[in-house]
């Protein structure tokens, strides 16, 4: 069960990273795509 509990909260470690890398990159690129769709 430790074990487990571990690897879990190093996938939701890694996830989280991983979203705070990818999500403001996928935010700048949506926002750059509406400012040359609206301007």
């Amino acid at each position: 069960m430790g074990k487990a509990s571990g690897d879990r909260r190093l996938l939701l470690f890694a996830f989280a990273l991983y979203g705070l890398i990818a999500f403001p990159k996928a935010l700048g690129y949506v926002s750059v795509k509406l400012a040359d769709f609206l301007f």
